[in-house]
């Protein structure tokens, strides 16, 4: 049953709630893992009888993948929380999902039932200290662009205003205070009759989830701000007024639900309990390895001071490339509309990539192939950049963060995971791209045990296998496959860095499976990078020039 859309966000209060929620989890999510090995044992019986593989898909397994699907996404909607991401992720996996499992999740890319009108409206207004019309000419509360695990975004436009020297100095007005032993920033804020937004505000780059007693921070004036206008108002008007302001002023307002980290921590603890029986039971993979490194990511998707940060350093890097900017786009931050639980930043008009079929289906098949491989390929140049040059990456890989623009331009959104390789780290994992795509065997096993990947003892080929199902986009390792390398040869040890390239891999994967773009390499479209960057660390020798080559030499 759909949550009822009047409603406040339900969040988890107390040790009872907490049962409950833990015992709701196993008793559906066993439900549905019992359910399949209830139908992998009829199948066996129905085969005995003579069905043969294309009834058994049919009649058989369809139906149950379809059932199964509605039961994970009623759940994932129903409980929300972590379970959103793990069915978002999911969703997003059609190389080795059913198809019918993945077309219900795949709403959970963007449709999960929002907060309402007026609860939206009192976030926002509480992290602005300022009312809603004050900043914004309009923001549309009733329809968001898009709802998930921890946020919504709203469209919205920002409002146009002349403020005076007078008001300005009204509104940056703050004292000096001193922490005392024992305080942290909500004690502070009760205290000295502040907003934590505002402190937040006037104190970017400070860490204040870590006060230590003597330091040194700013508090805005209380009693000079209700006499002059918002700082958020004037940050407003002077984003409006830049060249480099968002067009038109048109802006998506990222909005935190509130008190959402608790459920999150809670619910990560039986993905983890869950993890450990499936890899115990039915994957060989280092699953426990990979939900640790995703509790350590949670926590910092909470901070969108945080995810602002990285968004905007994203964005410069990206375009300093030649040419980029009319492939790729990431948004930027709006200055001064930016605390720990709502982000204003310009608005990218797009359509999200796992609706492009409407837009597609009216070309003729020569075109639509070209159109859906430009797409897969420039989505694919957006996060090989990032890898394989700074390291920095988005790292929160499903297709609800993927927008296709006027000119097959692709927006990139959503920051709140993102993953900066060591270079080590990014180093040993340029050279597996290089191996991988001169099909190098000795290489391939070379540059796993360089990235820290530790598999069980077996020959080259199986090993190579592995390695093309996790970071190559022509591999292919489906848990479910009774012949994939994972049957054969566990993975034991998977280093936390690189569990969010191998979700960007699977994305990618994913991807280009589900729009029919065959042959597709990430491998082979990031060994330019990935050559460039080990030549920049002496690891590879300099590329000749045309006329060093022997062609022109006379060399053999």
């Amino acid at each position: 049953m759909a949550p009822d859309p009047n409603s406040r966000h339900e969040v988890v209060h107390g040790p009872l709630q907490a049962f409950f929620r833990t015992t709701q989890f196993w008793r559906r999510a066993t439900g549905i893992y019992l359910s399949y090995k209830g139908a992998q044992a009829k199948a066996q019986a129905l085969r005995l009888r003579g069905w043969d593989t294309e009834k058994l898909k049919e009649v058989h397994w369809k139906p149950h993948h379809a059932w199964a699907g509605e039961e994970m996404y009623s759940l994932c909607v129903d409980m929300r929380g972590f379970y959103l991401k793990v069915g978002q992720f999911l969703g997003a996996r059609g190389d080795f999902m059913p198809l019918p499992v993945c077309e219900r999740l795949s709403r959970l890319h963007d449709q999960v039932p929002p907060m309402p009108p007026a609860q939206t409206k009192e976030v926002i207004e509480r992290e602005l200290n300022a009312p809603l019309e004050d900043v914004f000419e309009w923001i549309d509360l009733q329809k968001p662009l898009g709802s998930a695990s921890i946020s919504q975004v709203h469209k919205a436009k920002l409002r146009k205003k002349r403020f005076s020297r007078r008001q300005r100095k009204q509104a940056a007005a703050y004292t000096q205070h001193i922490v005392a032993p024992g305080d942290d920033l909500r004690s502070i804020a009760r205290a000295n009759n502040v907003l934590v937004s505002d402190i937040e505000r006037l104190n970017t780059g400070v860490g204040l989830s870590e006060l230590q007693a003597g330091s040194l921070i700013r508090l805005p004036r209380s009693s000079d701000a209700q006499l002059g206008p918002s700082s958020s108002a004037i940050a407003a008007a002077d984003a409006r007024s830049s060249s480099q302001g968002p067009h038109k002023g048109i802006v998506a307002v990222k909005v935190q639900y509130p008190d959402a980290y608790p459920t999150m921590a809670l619910d990560l603890g039986n993905v983890k309990a869950a993890a450990q029986f499936l890899q115990k039971t039915e994957i060989k993979f280092d699953l426990t390895s990979a939900v640790t490194e995703l509790a350590k990511q949670i926590k910092l998707e909470f901070d969108f001071v945080r995810e602002a940060n990285i968004m905007d350093q994203i964005s410069g890097q990206l375009q300093r490339h030649k040419g980029i900017s009319k492939k790729i786009e990431i948004p930027r931050s709006i200055p001064g509309l930016v605390t720990r639980r709502l982000l204003v930043m310009n608005f990218l008009d797009g359509l999200q990539i796992t609706r492009l079929g409407d837009k597609t289906k009216k070309l003729s098949r020569k075109k639509r192939k070209v159109a859906v491989e430009r797409i897969v390929h420039r989505v694919a140049e957006a996060y090989g950049r990032q890898l394989l040059y700074g390291g920095l990456f988005q790292a929160d890989g499903h297709p609800g963060n993927i927008l296709v623009m006027k000119g097959a331009k692709i927006g990139l959104i959503d920051y709140g995971q993102s993953k900066q390789l060591p270079l080590d780290a990014k180093l040993a994992f340029a050279q597996l791209i290089h191996a991988l795509d001169e099909q190098n065997d000795s290489q391939i096993g070379e540059a796993l045990g360089r990235l820290g990947v530790v598999l069980e003892a077996g020959d080259p080929a199986l090993t190579s296998r592995m390695a093309y199902g996790m970071f190559d986009t022509r591999g292919r390792v489906d848990p479910f496959d009774p012949n994939s390398p994972l049957k054969k040869m566990a993975v034991k040890h998977f280093p936390s860095d690189m569990f969010f390239v191998l979700r960007v891999v699977q994305l990618l994967r994913g991807l280009s499976t589900h729009m029919g773009v065959d042959n597709f390499s990430t491998a082979h479209q990031w060994r330019p990078y990935a050559d460039e960057t080990l030549r920049q660390h002496g690891l590879l020798p300099p590329a000749k020039l045309w006329w060093q080559e022997s062609a022109f030499t006379g060399e053999a």
